[in-house]
């Protein structure tokens, strides 16, 4: 027995309230994450702190980031050169090859998208879809099972969209990914993030259709569209205990397929219930609900990822047309 308590870890005594980031109690658990990115599991017994994981990298975002003359620059981690944030955009594809050859010529800063990710049967593993990125966008590799480029079968307007397809995902994989994203925006605490597309599903909904995201916090926590298995479109803050902001249940309308639809959405950021998210769905307003859409106050949303960023149910493929893309700190 004593050896027992020897071994078993002593954990910490409290820190002080100025060292804490954020404290939140799940499942009856309380976690405490102090803001050097520690996270923390508090024993009801002892009051003390046990060490879990480093979750948050506050130090690593802040490095990311210049103020020069009134103007945020994102700072390249391979090449330290300097890019200006976008916080106002627009993207419709158009004047771009098809194919993956097109896809080469989109991601880079002339346009603001930075990368993409291909999961998939074939590629299941992050570290295999990041050589498989490489490969594609430097050595001239085509698509496997995965594929996201611009495309004119289906086109809002104009001649080009950004077709997504992703797999149905097979048993012992969480969900398949078909995305693009853009490390250039920068939305934080206090802030409204107005987003809009218009998509074309084919074969199957996917489960996400966009996802605004904290690089620095782990597994990329943020908020994101996505659609129901039973096809209603809402948000969901990926982080804490996941709460979902949803359409009413008995005036809920459904994602339709096979035909442009409008998605529309104002995010107000907050760490708290002063969070807001609005949506609309072909300009019929059906989401309107508070709550946490910020995982921290101190995190910045850095990336937004466009297309299939999940496909997580169903047995057919997901084929995914996107145009028509606008970002804005403010309304349109």
């Amino acid at each position: 027995m004593i050896l027992l308590r020897l071994l078993r870890p002593s954990g910490i005594e409290p820190l002080e309230d100025s060292q804490v980031e954020l404290k939140n109690t799940i499942d009856g658990t309380t976690y405490v994450l102090t803001s050097d990115g520690r996270l923390f599991r508090v024993d009801d017994r002892n009051r003390n702190w046990y060490y879990l994981d480093k979750v948050y990298y506050p130090v690593e975002m802040a490095k990311a980031y210049q103020q020069d003359g009134g103007v945020t620059y994102r700072i390249s981690e391979e090449t330290g050169e300097r890019i200006a944030i976008r916080r106002e955009f627009s993207e419709s594809f158009e004047g771009m090859s098809l194919g993956v050859v097109g896809l080469r010529e989109l991601i880079g800063e002339a346009r603001g998208w930075g990368a993409l990710t291909l999961q998939s049967p074939r590629v299941r593993e992050v570290a295999d879809y990041v050589k498989l990125r490489s490969r594609i966008l430097k050595e001239g590799q085509g698509f496997l099972d995965a594929s996201v480029a611009p495309d004119d079968q289906h086109v809002h307007s104009g001649d080009r969209a950004l077709l997504c397809v992703a797999p149905a995902k097979p048993s012992g994989m969480a969900t398949c990914k078909a995305s693009i994203s853009s490390p250039l925006v920068y939305f934080a605490h206090g802030d409204d993030f107005w987003y809009q597309a218009y998509y074309y599903a084919e074969d199957s909904l996917p489960f996400t259709l966009m996802d605004l995201e904290c690089e620095w916090i782990k597994q990329h926590a943020g908020i994101r569209l996505c659609i129901t298995e039973s096809g209603h479109l809402e948000a969901e803050l990926k982080s804490l205990d996941k709460p979902r902001f949803r359409q009413s249940a008995d005036a809920a309308v459904v994602f339709p397929m096979r035909q442009w639809v409008k998605v529309q959405t104002q995010i107000h950021l907050s760490h708290d219930n002063e969070g807001h998210v609005k949506i609309w769905q072909d300009d019929k307003f059906i989401v309107d609900a508070k709550g946490v859409t910020l995982p921290l106050r101190s995190a910045i949303y850095s990336s937004l990822e466009i297309g299939i960023s999940a496909h997580s149910y169903g047995s057919k493929q997901a084929k995914l047309w996107v145009d028509d893309i606008r970002v804005s700190d403010k309304p349109f």
